[in-house]
C-alpha cells in the first residue's frame, strides 16, 4: 500500500495531466506565494493543497518520485514531466480506499490563517487549564509575543469570569468537534497542553494512531479549515471563538505586492504607470493582474482582453484540452494575442470545460 506521500505526490502528477514539472509539486505543497503556484492551484483545481506541507524537502520529493520511476508507477512524457503509467494509475486508484482528501481542506484560502489560529487557541487552552488550577509558573506552548498579547488582551476583556470562559470555550469546541471525523477531532484535542499535561506531537500521534505523518498533518489541517469555515459561517453561534479568529479570516489573501498594484489600479494607473511607479518589470505586474483576476469576484478582463480575442483562446482551450500556454499561443499564432491574455482568459475559465476537469479528492 502506498505511503500518505506518495499518494499526495500521484495525485498532484495525476492532476497536472503532464503539463507541469515537479517543481510545480514541491511550490504547490510548500506554499509558494508566486504568480505561476497560484495560478496552476486554479487551472489544475489543487488549490486546496497549497501549503499543506510548508517543511517538505526537495530532495524528499525528488527522491520519492524516483522511486516511483524505479516501481513503474510514474514516467517523463515527451515533454519530461511526469505522467501516471498503467500500473501507477491501478495503485492511485486503489489507495484512494484509504486516502481521500476532505471537502473541508482548504490550503490556499486557510494556510497561514489556520496557523495562527492554532497558536491563539492553544494558548487561551492552556492559560485558562493553569489558572484554573491558580498556576502562573507554566512553559507557554507559544512564545511569540503577539500571540501571548492577543490571548491576554481575550481573557481580560471577556467580561466574564474565567470559570465561564473556560465553560463557553469548552462548548463552542466541543459542538464542532462532534461534527468531524472522529481522528480529526483526536488529533486536535490530543495536541493541546494544559495544567501539568503536554499535548503529543506530530510524531507521537503518528505512532499512537498507526497513520504516517503526513496524513496525520493533513488530518490537522483538515480540522483546523473546518473549524475556521465553520465559525465564518455562523459567527454568532460561536461567539469566543469568532473572537479568536475574526481579524484572520477578514485578512484578503492577495499577496502583499499585488495589494499595492491593485492600490495604483483602483487610483485609475494603467499598468506601465504602475510598473515605473513601483520600479517593478511590466510582466510583474502582469502577474498582479493575473492574481487579481483569480482571487476577486467579478473582475474584469475588458481593459486587458477584448471579446473577440477571448472567444478565441476559449475555442483554443477547448480545441486542445490544455493549460500549456505556449501550445494556445501557437493556436492562435495568427491573432495579436499574448501570453498574458492568455493567462487571464485560463484563469477565468478554470476547470470549466468537461475534457479539463479536475480529478476527485
Amino acid at each position: 500500500m502506498l505511503k500518505s506521500f506518495e499518494f499526495l505526490c500521484l495525485y498532484c502528477i495525476d492532476a497536472f495531466r503532464g503539463e507541469r514539472t515537479i517543481s510545480a509539486v514541491y511550490h504547490l505543497l510548500k506554499g509558494k506565494k508566486s504568480s505561476q503556484t497560484i495560478q496552476d492551484g486554479n487551472l489544475f483545481s489543487v488549490a486546496f493543497l497549497f501549503g499543506l506541507l510548508p517543511d517538505i524537502s526537495r530532495k524528499v520529493l525528488g527522491a520519492t518520485v524516483t522511486k516511483m520511476e524505479e516501481e513503474n508507477l510514474v514516467t517523463p512524457n515527451k515533454n519530461n514531466y511526469y505522467i501516471l503509467t498503467q500500473k501507477g494509475k491501478a495503485v492511485f486508484s486503489n489507495a484512494r480506499g484509504k486516502y481521500s482528501f476532505s471537502q473541508n481542506l482548504n490550503g490556499w484560502l486557510y494556510k497561514s490563517k489556520a496557523t495562527l489560529f492554532w497558536k491563539r487557541y492553544s494558548l487561551l487552552v492552556q492559560t485558562l487549564s493553569n489558572i484554573q488550577k491558580g498556576r502562573t509558573d507554566y512553559i507557554p506552548v507559544q512564545y511569540e509575543e503577539k500571540v501571548q498579547s492577543f490571548v491576554k488582551r481575550l481573557i481580560l476583556k471577556s467580561g466574564t469570569s474565567k470559570k465561564l470562559l473556560i465553560k463557553q470555550l469548552y462548548e463552542e469546541s466541543y459542538s464542532l468537534l462532534e461534527k468531524a471525523n472522529g481522528n480529526q477531532a483526536y488529533i486536535f484535542v490530543a495536541q493541546l497542553s494544559g495544567y501539568r499535561h503536554a499535548g503529543l506531537t506530530i510524531p507521537q500521534l503518528s505512532k499512537k494512531l498507526s497513520m504516517d505523518e503526513t496524513w496525520v498533518i493533513i488530518e490537522f489541517q483538515t480540522i483546523l479549515h473546518f473549524i475556521l469555515q465553520e465559525v465564518e459561517k455562523c459567527p454568532d453561534l460561536f461567539p469566543l471563538l469568532n473572537s479568536l479568529c475574526m481579524d484572520i479570516i477578514n485578512r484578503p489573501n492577495l499577496t502583499s505586492t499585488t495589494q499595492k498594484s491593485l492600490y495604483f489600479l483602483e487610483k485609475g494607473y494603467n499598468l506601465d504607470e504602475i510598473a515605473t511607479i513601483r520600479n517593478l518589470k511590466i510582466s510583474t505586474i502582469e502577474d498582479h493582474i493575473v492574481e487579481l483576476a483569480l482571487q476577486v469576484n467579478n473582475f474584469s478582463l475588458t481593459p486587458y482582453v477584448t471579446k473577440e480575442k477571448e472567444v478565441l483562446i476559449q475555442q483554443a482551450i477547448h480545441a486542445l484540452k490544455t493549460n500549456q500556454l505556449k501550445r494556445i499561443k501557437d493556436y492562435v499564432a495568427e491573432a495579436d494575442i499574448s501570453y498574458f491574455q492568455i493567462r487571464l482568459v485560463l484563469t477565468k475559465m478554470g476547470d470549466m470545460h468537461d475534457s479539463r476537469k479536475a480529478i476527485e479528492r
